[in-house]
């Protein structure tokens, strides 16, 4: 059993107990039911001070709650945390390998094909600091993750951030989810389909007080039809069970955001979901 999972069933104990001693301790509801409970004696201040405890160990049971909710958090961080430093470990073994292609390109007099592959290089290295302007860290490592699952799929990622997404009312774990479940579902129509050149779009700017999150892939094209219908709770163009969740869990954490989202698809550009999502105003003080 998980050490949450008993923590909480510890916490259910207490929180029982704590009740069942405050009923039997007061007196008011025991001379309504002193044909059903035997009536105990305790003096005055004893019941007063039981009563007392009783409530201190409820308020307990809560920031308990609170802290347990603060750890799963800074657990999920971590993971986070981890997975990036394994990304950035990764990138740094590619790189290496990348220069030592480079030298050998030089040193076989092969120049032009080592110029066109260093700009090359430079478009992915601009990818990766156009991720380390995030300052949120959960979101910078599913960017990260999902960038490099794309592009391991054959998939090529046009990346472009210029807000470091610090001031939105939204809270970190479900800006992740949103992001998690449009790129991913962008990456299956991608991964499935038979389209030569696949393009994975991720565009994040803000715009007067909201922040666009535009994700974008460029197979299949929607008809309009669909536009409302694939936010509905089930509906999947993918064969098989468990599908049909992803989008409609990304509206209503939306809607809970006070945000909106809307989908375009068009021919020669394909599907685009673009999120709008309040920013915090930066209250002015007059004096």
């Amino acid at each position: 059993m998980k050490i949450s999972t008993r923590a909480y069933i510890l916490i259910s104990l207490i929180l029982l107990q704590s009740f069942v001693v405050m009923f039997l301790t007061n007196g008011t509801i025991l001379k309504l039911m002193n044909n059903v409970v035997v009536n105990f004696e305790y003096s005055y201040y004893m019941g007063i001070i039981i009563n007392i405890l009783g409530i201190s160990a409820i308020i307990c049971i809560f920031y308990v709650l609170k802290f347990l909710k603060a750890e799963k958090e800074n657990i999920i961080k971590l993971n986070n945390s981890r997975e990036v430093i394994d990304a950035l470990q990764g990138q740094k073994h590619d790189f290496i390998n990348h220069l030592n292609l480079i030298a050998g390109m030089l040193q076989v007099g092969q120049n032009k094909k080592a110029l066109d592959y260093i700009f090359k290089i430079s478009q992915k290295v601009e990818s990766v600091f156009s991720i380390s302007k995030i300052k949120n860290i959960e979101v910078a490592a599913t960017l990260g993750r999902k960038c490099t699952i794309a592009e391991n799929n054959g998939i090529k990622v046009e990346l472009d951030i210029s807000t470091s997404l610090e001031d939105l009312y939204i809270d970190s774990l479900d800006l992740c989810t949103v992001l998690f479940n449009l790129i991913d579902n962008a990456i299956d129509e991608l991964k499935n389909c038979k389209e030569e050149e696949k393009v994975l779009t991720i565009d994040i700017a803000e715009h007067e007080e909201s922040c666009v999150i535009l994700i974008g892939n460029s197979y299949p094209i929607l008809p309009e039809k669909l536009y409302e219908k694939i936010f509905e709770k089930g509906y999947s163009t993918k064969n098989g069970q468990g599908h049909g969740y992803g989008l409609n869990i990304v509206k209503q954490i939306i809607y809970k955001n006070k945000g909106n989202i809307t989908v375009e698809s068009y021919t020669g550009v394909g599907t685009v979901m673009t999120v709008f999502l309040p920013i915090k105003k930066c209250v002015v003080k007059s004096f």
